[in-house]
């Protein structure tokens, strides 16, 4: 048997100045959509996938207990802007492998609401 992987849902958060959102706030929110935009549900998540935050070394996870998900895999590969390029990589390989079956893939930033130009 083949296993192979589809993306089925997509979603954006809030865009531009987004304050007083979190990147947490703004994950969900995202994550929420395109869940929705694939007719699913937090519940049928059971792979987890986010970088690129000031939360330490496991943001994945953390993003999973704010969802109210446990998953059975995570990933916070931080390789810069292709992060969320290799995490698709990574949750194909993981659905491929059986490891899991829906893997949410999250992006938040709050970059734009905390740029400041002075000297």
């Amino acid at each position: 048997m083949v296993a192979s992987a589809a993306i089925v849902g997509v979603a954006e958060s809030d865009l531009g100045v987004v304050g007083p959102k979190t990147v947490l706030q703004l994950q969900a929110q995202a994550a929420k959509s395109a869940l929705e935009d694939a007719g699913l549900t937090m519940r049928d998540v059971d792979g987890v996938y986010t970088a690129g935050t000031d939360w330490g070394w496991a943001p994945s996870m953390l993003l999973a207990e704010y969802l109210g998900i446990q998953p059975s895999v995570t990933d916070s590969t931080n390789i810069g802007g292709s992060s969320f390029e290799a995490h698709v990589g990574h949750a194909a390989t993981m659905i491929a492998a059986g490891h899991c079956e829906v893997a949410l893939i999250a992006y938040g930033s709050t970059q734009r609401s905390q740029a400041s130009r002075g000297l």
